[in-house]
């Protein structure tokens, strides 16, 4: 009976040991568990905080400046060199130093928490006195901006009224309403380079300047589409109107004669060019995003030959309609690794097509031509350096491609609208924060046809470098930019 009982207490002691270590082994698979979820809500806690940052920034930097009645100023200030190297389809090789310094002047006032004013004023200048200045097409208002020139004149760059509501005609559907010369440079995709955050437009075919207004809806509330939204544009680049003084008027036989008294009136030959477009994205959860834009511009200006040899004008030659599809991933993956969490991917894809006034030509065709071009690139936090980031981008355009991005701030032509190849690398590093700022760029451009960085006349025919050559042109057929810049922001 004893050895009975002492094996029974023998096996009630073994058996609650045994379920005591059980009994911690859950505990310890339960931590684990408790510890993954924790892990995975705070990615996804990020996550949404980085939607909600996005959307609300603006918004809450609008709210900022309604607490003091007074205009604030912010100061966005770099100083840069640039080593520019053009190769001509003969060989020959043209190189030169540039140094230069941009000065953006912001300010932003917003007397009620509804309506907002927002403003740059911009200086872009070489360092010392351009050997032979001759303004032109660099003094166009799409680029004016954007172009190192001569002297030190201080430009209007952007200057809107911004209006914003939490709700339209009763429905939960926030809207801002904008007019003035907009923000349509420096958009998305273009940003990731130049260090800043993304302006209006799909920079891979819109990044010039603009006077007009946009409306714009975000309607996610009543679509349950996380991130979706809506956004009509207008935009007027050139206008129809004889300025004081200015005074020409066109005769009965043809010709043209001086009348000062016709102020403001129409300008013989020319018509309003206006652009119009729509961006609507289809989706945004904070990591994944997809961005669309279709647009439209009319009486479209350029250059053509005369009949006198060498001799060329400028006039309007018809329409162009284009549009992208942008796709960003903000985070590769899902805790596969920190620096893939801190990982930018996107792909765009865009095209362009001319639509010639009757007895015209647009790019040398007086037919309706379609041109296409996509764009990748990738950028994430550089290992072996703190608060920097690598990136690296390509650009392809086809025969006929065409972009709106005259205003794109590379010395060497706009990458944007390579008829070609384009390859870019470049370094990001914070100094002392935002506050002051590096970076070391390059930028190589291959061109397979000519035209790329020309407007919608003759200059803008695209040509093989060999069918140049045998025209008797000696075109650029590759580009490079070296860039290095300190920059100062506040």
């Amino acid at each position: 009976m004893k050895k009975i009982i002492t094996l029974s207490a023998i096996a009630i002691f073994a058996t609650a040991i045994y379920a005591e270590d059980n009994t911690q082994a859950q505990i310890d698979a339960l931590k684990a568990q408790i510890e993954q979820l924790q892990k995975t809500q705070d990615k996804k806690i990020a996550k949404l905080e980085k939607k909600t940052k996005r959307n609300t920034k603006k918004i809450s930097a609008v709210n900022k400046l309604a607490n003091n009645d007074n205009l604030k100023f912010g100061i966005d200030f770099r100083t840069a060199y640039d080593y520019i190297d053009y190769k001509r389809a003969d060989g020959s090789r043209d190189t030169n130093d540039v140094f230069s310094n941009r000065l953006w002047m912001k300010m932003a006032y917003a007397p009620t928490n509804n309506i907002s004013f927002f403003g740059t004023l911009s200086y872009y200048k070489i360092y010392g006195q351009v050997a032979q200045a001759h303004p032109g097409m660099d003094q166009m208002d799409w680029v004016v901006n954007s172009t190192a020139g001569s002297t030190n004149t201080l430009r209007v760059k952007e200057a809107f009224f911004l209006y914003k509501n939490d709700t339209f005609m009763g429905m939960d559907i926030p809207w801002t309403a904008s007019v003035g010369r907009r923000p349509s440079t420096d958009g998305l995709l273009v940003n990731y380079r130049d260090d800043q955050k993304a302006k209006s437009a799909i920079g891979h075919n819109i990044n010039m300047e603009f006077d007009g207004a946009s409306i714009y809806y975000l309607l996610e509330n009543v679509t349950d589409i996380s991130g979706m939204s809506l956004k009509f544009c207008f935009g007027r680049g050139m206008s129809d109107v004889n300025s004081r003084y200015s005074g020409i008027d066109k005769n009965a036989d043809g010709t043209y004669s001086m009348n000062p008294s016709h102020n403001y009136g129409d300008t013989p030959g020319f018509s309003n060019t206006d652009l119009v477009g729509i961006l609507f994205n289809p989706y945004d959860d904070g990591q994944y995003s997809l961005h669309t834009v279709w647009f439209d511009a009319f009486n479209l200006p350029g250059m053509y030959a005369t009949g006198t040899p060498n001799k060329y004008d400028f006039k309007q030659h018809g329409d162009v309609q284009g549009g992208a599809v942008s796709f960003i991933s903000d985070g590769i993956g899902d805790g596969i690794t920190d620096m893939l969490d801190d990982t930018i991917f996107f792909a765009s894809v865009a095209y362009s097509k001319t639509n010639p006034d009757s007895g015209e030509t647009m790019l040398g065709s007086s037919e309706s031509e379609t041109g296409t071009s996509y764009y990748v690139g990738a950028n994430w936090p550089c290992q072996l350096i703190d608060d920097a980031r690598i990136g690296v981008e390509y650009n392809h355009g086809s025969k006929y491609w065409r972009s709106f991005t005259y205003g794109e701030d590379t010395l060497a032509g706009s990458k944007l609208a390579v008829r070609g190849d384009a390859y870019e690398v470049w370094f990001n590093k914070e100094l002392i924060g935002k506050i002051l700022t590096a970076q070391v760029r390059y930028t190589y451009i291959d061109y397979k046809y000519t035209g790329s960085n020309a407007f919608f006349g003759d200059g803008g025919t695209p040509m093989t470098m060999s069918e140049a050559v045998a025209a008797g042109q000696n075109p650029i057929d590759s580009s490079q930019d070296v860039r290095v810049y300190l920059r100062y922001r506040y």
